[in-house]
């Protein structure tokens, strides 16, 4: 359910009825066009629906609806019925899961009287002219023809006639006027089944689909689907991290394209790409090595995150995984993934015993050219405690706590988890190690603080006196 309390329902509708016609019987829906390959993901992603109504979807202009972004929205809790076209196909194959056929077009393909996907396949225009049907569903006619049998306006052998020369025909080639052609219909035969169609035809597609739209409208609780387990394919994981489509700006986009427009106009994206990359091997080494973390670890993590980005409630932090395309189980995946790459910086650490990070990190700085900036900072530090302070400068009188606090005020160092953790993941021996240079650090500061303070006074205090002699002369 959405904040408001109201089930959020998206529709998949083309041209098994008017858009205005779907609106006046479930006004509150969001309504797409008919489902393509990657849409129910991306519905999931960009509208966070309760309940998702498969009506049409695409058949031969581009890949159609997978069966296995259905299993996953059933998975992820996500409600979802099938009715008419597209839909009735679909929730045949996938009912077993939980996902709810409606209409008789559903019930005929779950009983297997239709078996084909043609028999609800059809030609139509496009959107700017509201989908607008160009060929006869078999369906459709299947149910007018048995309508017609029934009235005694055909007899049987005409019946079986008219849909045999349709089920020969390609489904877009279903015109009445080819299907009556190949069936070779007299004249008679044809004028005769024109005149019921004139006003007996049954739209079976659309009937589904207006009962679909009812019962969703009077719906209080959507059904959640039985417990199962869903195996993501490499196939389905494509589908998810590279085709999905996400909603910024008033726009769509697939999650790929986001990752193209970085690699082709970040100037950063180098570092940007070796450091994702970097992770990735990260965590396959850490599967190697048996280096694993606990919820205990993954919870730090989620602290160290929160606080980094001041990110100070639940709702805080909801907005911004709504605004980075994530939800509650991918973040939580992420912060794993933060959790293992920081046990493994734990777990290589000691292994070069008092080596520990100098080497690697000055190589860091050397490819980042910063080095030599950084370099000529810390020998002028040492000359300046050389000169000052001598050999024995002062042992730390202030409290690690406060000596933290002093620094991160005075600096552009930031700290995201307490000083033993942070002093072992940045190279200290240990926390006297930290806490002998913050106090260096904090000497060198509070010197350069007073000689600026003197040499203030002193440039005051011959203003002064220049201002005097002025006067004097």
């Amino acid at each position: 359910m959405n904040m408001k309390g109201r089930m959020k329902i998206c529709v998949f509708l083309g041209p098994t009825m008017p858009l205005a016609d779907a609106r006046a019987l479930l006004p509150d829906a969001i309504y797409l066009p008919p489902a393509a390959q990657a849409d129910v993901l991306s519905a999931m992603t960009i509208h966070r629906p309760d309940v998702i109504a498969l009506i049409d979807g695409v058949f031969g202009q581009s890949l159609s609806v997978w069966h296995k972004e259905i299993l996953f929205a059933l998975y992820s809790g996500v409600a979802v019925y099938g009715a008419s076209s597209m839909g009735a196909l679909r929730a045949a194959e996938c009912h077993p899961f939980g996902m709810v056929p409606v209409g008789e077009v559903a019930r005929q393909f779950i009983d297997g009287r239709l078996t084909g996907d043609d028999e609800v396949a059809l030609a139509h225009a496009g959107p700017e002219d509201d989908y607008f049907p160009l060929s006869e569903p078999l369906v459709n006619l299947r149910a007018s023809m048995a309508a017609a049998l029934a009235a005694g306006v055909v007899d049987g052998g005409l019946h079986d006639r008219v849909i045999a020369a349709a089920k020969r025909l390609y489904f877009t080639d279903r015109t009445r006027d080819r299907i009556w052609a190949d069936a070779r219909l007299t004249d008679a035969e044809a004028e005769r089944i024109d005149a019921f169609l004139a006003g007996g035809a049954v739209d079976q597609k659309r009937r589904d689909a207006e009962a679909l739209l009812i019962h969703l409208s009077s719906l209080i609780t959507p059904p959640r689907p039985a417990p199962f387990t869903f195996n993501a394919s490499h196939s389905f994981s494509v589908l998810y991290e590279r085709d999905r489509r996400v909603a910024h700006g008033g726009h769509s986009v697939p999650l790929s394209e986001i990752a193209s427009h970085a690699a082709l106009h970040r100037p950063d994206f180098a570092e940007i790409n070796k450091a994702a990359l970097g992770r990735l091997l990260t965590i396959q080494l850490a599967e190697v090595v048996g280096v694993t973390v606990d919820q205990a670890a993954v919870d730090s993590e989620v602290w160290r995150f929160c606080s980094t980005r001041r990110l100070g409630n639940p709702e805080a932090l909801a907005d911004w995984c709504n605004r980075n395309d994530l939800t509650d189980s991918e973040f939580t995946e992420l912060m794993h993934e933060l959790a293992v790459e920081r046990a493994m910086i734990r777990w290589l650490i000691p292994r070069r015993m008092l080596a520990r990070t100098t080497k690697p990190v000055l190589n860091e700085l050397r490819l980042r050219g910063l080095y030599e900036a950084t370099a000529e900072e810390a020998a002028l530090i040492e000359r300046v405690m050389v000169l000052h302070f001598g050999d024995n400068s002062q042992q730390p009188t202030e409290s690690l706590d406060e000596l933290i606090a002093d620094h991160l005020a005075h600096t552009g160092c930031r700290m995201d988890a307490p000083a033993d953790v942070w002093a072992n993941e940045n190279g200290f021996k240990d926390v006297l190690d930290l806490r002998i240079d913050l106090m260096r650090a904090k000497q060198v500061r509070d010197l350069f603080r007073r000689l600026a303070a003197e040499a203030e006074a002193a440039l005051g205090t011959a203003a002064e006196a220049l201002s005097e002699e002025e006067m004097q002369a």
